[in-house]
């Protein structure tokens, strides 16, 4: 029952609603289901007289990582401002333990590979739907829609923040055009969580194996990497192309001559598609023009961030403090962050923890280059893109993108990944 329940929640993902419980409290259901199945989880183990947790570096390490959120809350400036975060966190996260005992069984990690492939697909769709809508009922009518859809997928009070603080629209020589975001809050958690299962639908495709559903991940990766290009993400680009880079560059030297031929000819289609779509091609220019307003607004961002490290480099200044550091007068609730992960969580909780977070995303990495296996050079790949898209933003709090990260490190923790896929299930 837990397990099939863990599954439901990896393919609901792209169509998360949220209850509104208080005027200014908003609910996603993955916050309600995750302590429910970690519950679930917990109660069966005690049951059992048994709490299994593997003896890994990763589970370590992210245990570290919530210890020290914990601690910069309560020697934060304002411990009132992080408890809001901190229970975030501790909602979400124990899906990491969960995972990894789960994943010990064979058929479950192959279950949740897939499911996370057609996650990822489906939400690639309605992206592409939502983008390619605005051409038929116009964008006026398109933005009223999403306005009025966007409470009940986003929750009252966040939704008033996501409108006041629009990126649905960019503009395109010229042209306003909505990029794609689904039921997303903004294009980059969209695309965040499309690309990551858009690698790891590409790992399993080279993989091999997996008859009939080898060609539904191939046919998802396609679908998963349109659908990024519509969402205009400048930091989403950088990103597929670093992760496609590396999964290339370690995929040439392992793969047999029709492989190469493939993999050249994916890269000549991806590269001919980026520089000569004139729309792609100038959004993707436009990431290296340090004068375009967005761009030095987010230097500016980062020479703030990096200030507060220098004054605040052990803990920070508390878990939920960092646009009060920015803006004393600000609300709760504000748009106001750093912009670049690592100096997000080091700003707020400690170089240390951010050195914690990154080592745990390199660690994952690195087990997924040695397996050997398509499958995991696939899963490296995905945190590749996240730690570059990463540079421009911060994802951990969509829980959407977190649950994902969550299950791409689970799956490397105690994968022996060339066994992904039983012999009897790549026959189908």
């Amino acid at each position: 029952m837990i397990e099939y329940l863990f599954l439901g929640l990896i393919l609901i993902l792209p169509f998360q609603f949220a209850l509104n419980p208080g005027d200014n409290a908003d609910l996603a259901v993955t916050r309600i289901l995750i302590p429910i199945i970690f519950l679930l989880w917990l109660v069966r183990s005690l049951a059992k007289k048994k709490v299994w947790m593997l003896n890994k570096p990763e589970m370590w390490l992210s245990a570290a990582f919530l210890f020290f959120l914990i601690l910069s809350v309560i020697l934060g400036e304002d411990s009132g401002r992080g408890f809001r975060k901190l229970a975030y966190f501790l909602s979400v996260f124990p899906l990491f333990w969960v995972a990894t005992d789960i994943f010990c069984e064979n058929r479950f990690r192959v279950k949740a590979l897939k499911i996370t492939i057609i996650s990822g697909t489906l939400a690639a769709l309605l992206g592409i739907f939502q983008f390619v809508l605005q051409f038929v009922i116009g964008l006026d009518a398109e933005l009223k829609y999403a306005r009025i859809l966007s409470p009940y997928f986003l929750g009252q009070a966040f939704g008033k923040l996501v409108e006041s603080n629009p990126s649905w629209l960019v503009n395109v020589s010229g042209k306003t055009l909505m990029r794609a975001f689904g039921l997303f809050p903004d294009p980059h958690s969209f695309s965040f969580f499309v690309s990551m299962c858009f690698f790891i639908a590409l790992g399993y495709f080279f993989y091999g194996k997996g008859g009939r559903f080898r060609i539904l991940a191939g046919l998802g990766s396609a679908m998963a990497l349109l659908a990024v290009l519509f969402s205009f993400s400048r930091g989403a680009y950088l990103g597929v192309l670093a992760g496609a880079i590396f999964f290339i560059v370690i995929c040439i030297g392992r793969s047999g001559y029709l492989e190469k031929i493939l993999i050249a000819l994916s890269i000549a289609a991806l590269a001919l598609f980026l520089f000569y779509s004139g729309a792609i091609s100038e959004r993707l220019a436009s990431a290296f023009n340090l004068k375009e307003g967005s761009n030095v607004e987010r230097m500016k961002n980062w020479e703030e961030a990096v200030e507060i490290i220098k004054d605040h480099p052990l803990i920070g200044v508390g878990l939920g403090n960092y646009a009060a550091e920015i803006e004393p007068t600000i609300g709760e609730r504000s748009s106001i962050y750093a912009h670049n992960l690592f100096l997000d969580i080091a700003a707020e909780t400690g170089i240390l923890n951010g050195l914690i977070f990154l080592l745990l995303i390199f660690l994952s990495i690195f087990r997924g280059v040695r397996s050997g296996s398509a499958i995991g050079l696939g899963l490296s790949a995905s945190l590749v893109y996240f730690l570059v898209h990463g540079i421009f933003d911060t994802p951990l709090y969509s829980p959407q993108v977190l649950v994902i990260l969550l299950i791409v490190l689970a799956l490397g923790v105690n994968l022996s990944l060339e066994k992904i896929v039983s012999p009897a299930e790549a026959k189908s």
